[in-house]
């Protein structure tokens, strides 16, 4: 007789990491979730997104894995239904375990990342903000699908279900803040000029397209630092011509036809004393650039001379704040 013995193989520490985890009570796995989304929440208020840079560089650097982290985690997460739904188990499998707590410890380290890339890396504004508590919760409620893998299926499938709805949500948010409102489901129609693309040149007499050609260029240079993707002050966005016609808290920024109702032109007129004046930081638009602007409000062409000098004007470098 002779007996085959398997070989020993030592846990690694991702099973031993595993075992310890699986022997948690219910009560015991919910203070792990409940404090470490807990310190989120802390971490959210003690280092908020105030639109300042700021150091150290290893937070910085760490804060931009924020976009790489959150994609993995995001895509196990939504996997793991149909592993539960195809294999139908009254009990969670080991992959449905394992992928479950990847996603839910994935998610928390995503956020982490989030929290600090705002705090750092001089993000601000009210979109932020709804991505920043959109993520948090997203990570709660990875948590919570998490602690349900000793419920029946029919409790963790829907638990999973509500983690995905509520990632969806903050995807959605974090979305639009890249690619404007409407994402994913609005297609492009017009090509603007890319942040940090140099202005295009104006040729005499060519048919020119003045938003992009001009517009948008002055948008650029004066503007959207503070009314873009990073920030958005008075929930205004002047990168793209749909959020200028939609506005902000104080009124629409492009109203066709009407230079009283329009803010992008009323507050570049202001006196530079004035609070409203702007823009507070940079150069003060110039004469050319303001009758440009009155002029594509207006709805009339721009003429050559004076688009050429009010892009001209976008490449001159910056001044101190005013303010």
């Amino acid at each position: 007789l002779h007996i085959t013995q398997t070989p020993f193989r030592p846990m690694t520490p991702l099973h031993r990491l595993e075992a310890r985890l699986h022997a948690l009570t219910f009560g015991q796995a919910a203070i792990l979730v409940a404090a470490a989304n807990l310190l989120l929440v802390a971490l959210a208020f003690l280092l908020p997104p105030d639109g300042s840079e700021r150091g150290p560089a290893i937070l910085s650097i760490l804060g931009n894995f924020h976009i790489l982290a959150l994609h993995i985690p995001a895509a196990v997460l939504l996997i793991v239904p149909m592993f539960e739904f195809f294999e139908r188990h009254e009990q969670a499998t080991a992959t449905v375990r394992r992928l479950s707590v990847f996603s839910a410890a994935g998610t928390w380290g995503a956020v982490l990342c989030g929290i600090l890339h705002a705090h750092f890396n001089g993000f601000a504004g009210e979109a932020i903000e709804l991505h920043l508590w959109g993520g948090i919760g997203a990570s709660a409620f990875a948590g919570l699908a998490s602690l349900l893998l000793s419920q029946s299926f029919t409790l963790r499938l829907a638990g999973q279900v509500v983690a995905i709805g509520v990632m969806g949500f903050a995807a959605h948010v974090g979305g639009e803040l890249v690619h404007e409102e409407g994402f994913p489901f609005k297609a492009n129609k017009t090509a603007s000029p890319r942040p940090g693309k140099p202005a295009p040149d104006v040729e005499p007499g060519a048919k020119r397209d003045d938003y992009a050609q001009v517009i948008a260029p002055i948008l650029e240079a004066h503007c959207v630092e503070c009314h873009g993707a990073k920030k958005v002050k008075g929930k205004l966005r002047m990168d793209s011509l749909e959020a200028l016609k939609k506005g902000g808290s104080e009124g629409a920024a492009f109203v066709a036809g009407d230079l009283k109702q329009s803010l992008m032109h009323v507050r570049v007129t202001l006196d530079p004393s004035d609070d409203e004046f702007m823009p507070t930081e940079g150069n003060p638009l110039t004469k050319e650039q303001i009758q440009a602007f009155a002029l594509f409000i207006e709805g009339k062409p721009i003429p050559d001379d004076v688009a050429k000098a009010a892009l001209a004007a976008t490449k001159a470098p910056k001044q101190a704040p005013q303010k």
